[in-house]
């Protein structure tokens, strides 16, 4: 994993105000055991586990998914993550060159109402990713994909 030097779309972080402080810039090579690493860093940038966890678990399965079915296992790409908090969001950016995919609109829906024996293999992480967030969406602007997941703060819930 490496400290994103160079100047990318996503340098400009989608929260507004003068609270946004950006904790994680970095370029994860595309090979599936630098999750973990990535994992180790978003651990430090958040000290607030639950977040942490909910941050983590995205990330695994959206890199993994770019990883094994956007960029067909390439090992020589990059991933950019960039992780951003302000008093009231959560932001995590992730941008790829992969080919366009929108896994909020194109990855199939899981059918829940399937008893566990019953259902295929995968199909759930997407669906997780949707509950864990409560903002999600991605763009893609001719060179790869950008997905924005925002999560809102819980001390900001009750206000």
């Amino acid at each position: 994993m490496a400290k994103s030097n160079k100047p990318t779309p996503i340098e400009e972080s989608l929260l507004y105000g003068q609270d946004k402080k950006v904790l994680l810039d970095c370029q994860v090579p595309t090979r599936l055991e630098e999750i973990e690493n990535l994992a180790e860093a978003v651990n430090q940038a958040l000290p607030d586990r639950d977040l942490a966890f909910s941050a983590n678990l995205c990330l695994e399965e959206l890199i993994t998914n770019t990883i094994l079915y956007g960029l067909k296992g390439a090992a020589d790409r990059f991933i950019h993550v960039q992780i951003s908090l302000s008093d009231t969001w959560l932001e995590i950016l992730l941008q790829d060159d992969a080919p366009c995919f929108d896994p909020f609109i194109q990855a199939p829906k899981p059918n829940l109402n399937l008893d566990i024996n019953e259902r295929p293999i995968g199909g759930l992480g997407v669906h997780l990713v949707k509950k864990l967030m409560d903002e999600v969406h991605a763009d893609y602007d001719g060179t790869g994909n950008l997905i924005v997941l925002r999560k809102r703060l819980q001390h900001q819930a009750a206000e």
